[in-house]
C-alpha cells in the first residue's frame, strides 16, 4: 500500500503536466451568450473609490487558453467578441441582467463538465440555491445542477476551495483578495448527447457569473496546489513533552498481551469459514486482530529483524498479519512460534489484479489462510484519493483531511464497514488512517469496539513499517504513530476477549445514510439472502439523527456526534473518546474529568473480573501528538513542513475515580511509559470511602493498578 502511494506521489510530481494534457477535452463556446467584458465594472463610480477595474480584479484575468490546476479552459478574449468575455445573470443588486441564458453544446457527449464561475454579493448560506445549470439532452431529458455559494461556487471576494469546487485563479489588489473557482460535474448520462446548457439565476442577492465550460470524456486529474498563497499555522507545543520511552522491551509488563496468542499458530488445524464466523479445523473459534505487512520486505529481512518484529507484534496482542505473499518459510516459522497466523491476500489491494503468492510460502501450512475466506473490506480515513504532493527543496506539502471521526459518525470507518459487510459469511476489515491528523487517538478503541459489537472475524490495522518519527514516508505506519501503538494492547484485549456484546442484526439498504447502522450489528443482505432485521434491537437502540447521536442496542456504545464524544461501557472495559474537555463523565464503574480538549482514555481489567472488583487494571491515556516544528496551512488541510524528531506529546491532565464495592488498601498504582516500564513519578491516589481517587501523571501513557 505504501509503496503504491509513494509511487503515485512520484508520478504526480513528475508527470502531472503530461497527464493533464492527454485527456480529450472540449471548450464549450460561450461567445453568443457572453454579455460583459473585462474592461467593465460591476461597481458604480464613487468619488475616491480608486481604480474600479483593479478593484474588481477582472482587469487581470488572463484570456485565451488557460490551464487552472490541471484543467484546461478557454476564456473569451473581449477584443475578438465585441468586448464581451463572460456571462452575467440577474441578482438583487443587478436586476438588469437576464434571468437566464441558453448555451448551445452542439450534441456533444461528455463524461465530465467543468464550470469556471463565481458570483458577486455572495453572502448567502450554503444551503440556499441561488442559480443552476440545466443540462438539456437531445432526448429531452434535463438534469439540474444547483449552485450554492460556498459549495459549487464561491464569492468573488476572499475566495478559496470549497467542499465541491476548486479555486482556479486568484489575485490580490492592495488588501482585497479576489478569484474564481471551477466546479467538476460528473455526467450521470455520459452516453447521451447534450443539446444545450441553461444557465439560470434564482434572482437572489448573488449575481452569478460564468467564464468558461470544459467538457471531457475522462475525469481530469486536479492539482490540490491552490493558486492562493498558504498561511502558515503552528500548534503551540511549548508545554508539550518529548516522546522518549525507554528502550526496554514491553515483554512481561502490564501491557504485554502475548498471552492472548495461542502458540504455535496452526495447532488447531486449518482456518475455515463456518457461517459468518471463522473456526479452526478442530472446532475452536478463530478471531484475528493484527496489522498488514504489504510494504514490509520480510522475505528479504535478516531473521533477527523478522524475529524482532514478531516479538513486538506478539506483545501488542497481534495474532495475525495480512500479507500479499511476501514471506518465506523461515519468516513464517518465526511468526508461527509466537502464535501469529499469516493471512495471504490473493489480490493486490485496490487493483483487482490477482497476485501469485511467493512459492516459498507453504500454502498448506495450517498457520496460513487465504483472505478469500473473508469478505475483506479495505478503508482509509483522512486520505485524499487525488493526492497531490508538492516538493519544494526540502518542504513537502501533504494534503489530508483533519476531521475527528467522533464528530462525523455518518462518515466514519465503522459506518462504511457496515455498508460493505454482507451477512452470511465471515467479515474482516483492513483499515488505515492517514497521517497527519490531530485526532488519531480516537481510532484503535473505536475499531476494536465495533469489531466486537459487529462480530467481525478479523481486523487488520495500519502498516507494519516504522521509523524514528511520524514520517511522510510512513503515512500509515503502526509503529510510527505512538497514539495508535500505545492503545493497541487495550484494543487487542477488548476485541479478542470479547468484552463487548454482539448487537442485534440490522439489515441495511446500500443507499442508507442513517446512523442507525452504527447502533446495531449491521450489514447488507447478499444476493438472494433472507436475513431480517431483529426488531428487538430497534426497540432497544436510541437514535437521534438530528444530533447525530445514539445508544447501541447493547447499551454499551454511546455516540454523541453533536459534541464529538464516544463512550464505551462494558463491565471489563471502559473508554471515553473525543472532545472530553471540562465535561463530567460518570457511570457505576468510574468518573473522569479532564481539561484536555481531545483525548482517548480507557480502563480495562487484566483478568476476567469486572473493573469494580478487579485487582489488575490497566488505564491508558492518549492526547494529541506532533513532530517538533510541524507547520500546517491555516485550515489544517495540508502539511507544509513535516517537522523532525522528537515527537511531542500534549500532557494529559485528568482526575479519575474508580468505584469499588469496598475499599482495598492493598491496591497499588504506578505510572508507566509507552513501553510499559515504571516511571519514577509517584501517582497521587487516595481512598474516599469505597472510591479510589487519583490523578494522571503527565509523563505517563499508562497507569497500572495491581496488588
Amino acid at each position: 500500500m505504501l509503496i503504491k502511494l509513494l509511487f503515485r506521489i512520484f508520478v504526480g510530481i513528475v508527470f502531472f503536466p503530461f497527464f493533464s494534457s492527454v485527456f480529450a477535452s472540449t471548450s464549450i463556446d460561450l461567445s453568443k451568450a457572453a454579455n460583459m467584458g473585462l474592461s467593465e465594472s460591476f461597481d458604480e463610480a464613487v468619488s475616491g473609490a480608486g481604480d474600479l477595474k483593479e478593484k474588481n480584479g477582472l482587469k487581470n484575468l488572463p484570456t485565451g487558453s488557460q490551464t487552472f490546476r490541471g484543467v484546461p479552459f478557454r476564456i473569451l478574449d473581449p477584443a475578438s467578441n465585441q468586448g464581451r468575455s463572460f456571462v452575467v445573470l440577474k441578482g438583487r443588486k443587478k436586476p438588469s441582467f437576464p434571468d437566464g441564458v441558453s448555451i448551445p453544446v452542439d450534441h456533444l457527449k461528455a463524461s465530465f463538465l467543468y464550470f469556471l464561475h463565481t458570483c458577486r454579493w455572495g453572502g448567502t448560506a450554503q444551503n440556499i440555491t441561488v442559480a443552476e445549470y440545466d443540462v438539456v439532452y437531445d432526448d429531452g431529458q434535463v438534469v439540474a445542477i444547483p449552485l450554492r455559494v460556498g459549495v459549487e461556487f464561491n464569492n468573488f471576494f476572499n475566495p478559496d476551495d470549497t467542499s465541491a469546487s476548486y479555486l482556479a485563479w486568484w489575485h490580490k489588489y492592495k488588501n482585497v483578495e479576489m478569484g474564481i473557482n471551477f466546479f467538476p460535474w460528473k455526467n450521470p448520462r455520459p452516453d447521451k448527447s447534450i443539446q444545450s446548457i441553461l444557465f439560470k439565476s434564482r434572482g437572489n442577492m448573488p449575481v452569478p457569473i460564468l467564464f468558461a465550460v470544459t467538457a471531457s470524456d475522462k475525469e481530469l486529474p486536479i492539482s490540490l496546489v491552490s493558486p492562493k498563497p498558504e498561511k502558515e499555522v503552528k500548534t503551540d507545543t511549548s508545554k508539550w513533552i518529548p516522546f522518549e520511552p525507554s528502550t526496554a522491551s514491553p515483554a512481561g509488563t502490564a501491557i504485554d498481551m502475548s498471552f492472548l496468542l495461542d502458540a504455535p499458530a496452526g495447532k488447531h488445524g486449518k482456518v475455515k469459514a463456518e457461517g459468518d464466523k471463522l473456526v479452526f479445523e478442530d472446532g475452536t473459534p478463530a478471531k484475528f486482530w493484527g496489522v498488514n505487512l504489504f510494504d514490509y520486505p520480510a522475505a528479504n529481512e535478516k531473521p533477527t529483524k523478522v524475529k524482532e518484529l514478531a516479538d513486538r507484534l506478539a506483545v501488542t496482542g497481534c495474532n495475525v498479519v495480512l500479507t500479499d505473499g511476501g514471506l518465506g518459510k523461515d519468516q513464517l516459522d518465526l511468526f508461527k512460534s509466537k502464535g501469529i497466523y499469516v493471512c495471504v491476500h490473493s489480490k493486490e489491494a485496490g487493483s483487482g489484479q490477482t497476485k501469485t503468492p511467493t512459492p516459498d510460502l507453504p500454502q498448506e501450512d495450517p498457520a496460513v489462510f487465504s483472505a478469500d475466506l473473508l469478505n475483506l473490506e479495505p478503508k482509509t480515513w483522512g486520505f485524499k484519493e487525488n493526492l497531490d504532493v508538492r516538493v519544494t527543496n526540502v518542504v513537502i506539502e501533504v494534503p489530508f483531511i483533519d476531521n475527528p471521526m467522533v464528530s462525523f459518525p455518518e462518515l466514519s470507518l465503522p459506518f462504511n464497514f457496515s455498508h460493505a459487510r454482507k451477512f452470511g459469511r465471515p467479515f474482516g476489515v483492513d483499515w488505515v488512517v492517514f497521517w497527519p491528523n490531530e485526532f488519531l487517538s480516537e481510532i484503535p478503541l473505536l475499531i476494536s469496539s465495533y469489531s466486537s459489537m459487529n462480530g467481525y472475524s478479523a481486523s487488520f490495522g495500519m502498516d507494519g513499517g516504522y521509523s524514528e518519527i511520524e514520517s511522510m514516508f510512513h503515512l500509515f505506519s503502526f509503529f510510527d504513530q505512538p497514539r495508535i501503538l500505545v492503545q493497541w494492547p487495550t484494543a487487542s484485549l477488548a476485541y479478542q476477549r470479547g468484552d463487548l456484546k454482539e448487537g442485534k442484526v440490522f439489515v441495511l439498504n446500500k443507499e442508507s445514510d442513517s446512523i442507525k447502522a452504527l447502533a446495531h450489528k449491521s450489514g447488507l443482505n447478499p444476493e438472494g439472502g433472507k436475513f431480517k432485521t431483529d426488531r428487538s434491537g430497534e426497540l432497544k437502540a436510541k437514535v437521534n439523527e438530528k444530533t447525530k447521536s445514539f445508544v447501541s442496542d447493547t447499551g454499551q456504545i454511546t455516540w454523541q456526534g453533536n459534541v464529538g464524544v464516544v463512550k464505551i461501557e462494558a463491565p471489563r472495559f471502559q473508554a471515553l473518546i473525543g472532545f472530553l474537555s471540562h465535561r463530567k463523565f460518570n457511570n457505576p464503574y468510574w468518573a473522569v474529568e479532564t481539561p484536555n480538549v481531545f483525548a482517548s482514555l480507557s480502563a480495562i481489567s487484566l483478568n476476567n473480573k469486572a473493573i469494580n472488583v478487579s485487582d489488575r487494571i490497566l488505564l491508558t491515556g492518549v492526547t494529541r501528538m506532533e513532530n517538533t516544528g510541524m507547520v500546517y496551512n491555516q485550515t489544517k488541510t495540508k502539511l507544509l513542513n513535516p517537522g523532525k524528531a522528537p515527537i511531542l506529546v500534549e500532557p494529559l491532565n485528568a482526575k479519575i475515580v474508580l468505584y469499588r464495592f469496598q475499599a482495598d488498601p492493598k491496591l497499588k498504582i504506578r505510572a508507566l511509559d509507552a513501553n510499559g516500564q515504571p516511571l519514577k513519578t509517584r501517582v497521587s491516589a487516595k481512598w474516599v470511602k469505597n472510591s479510589y481517587v487519583f490523578s494522571w501523571v503527565s509523563s505517563a501513557f499508562y497507569l497500572e493498578i495491581y496488588k
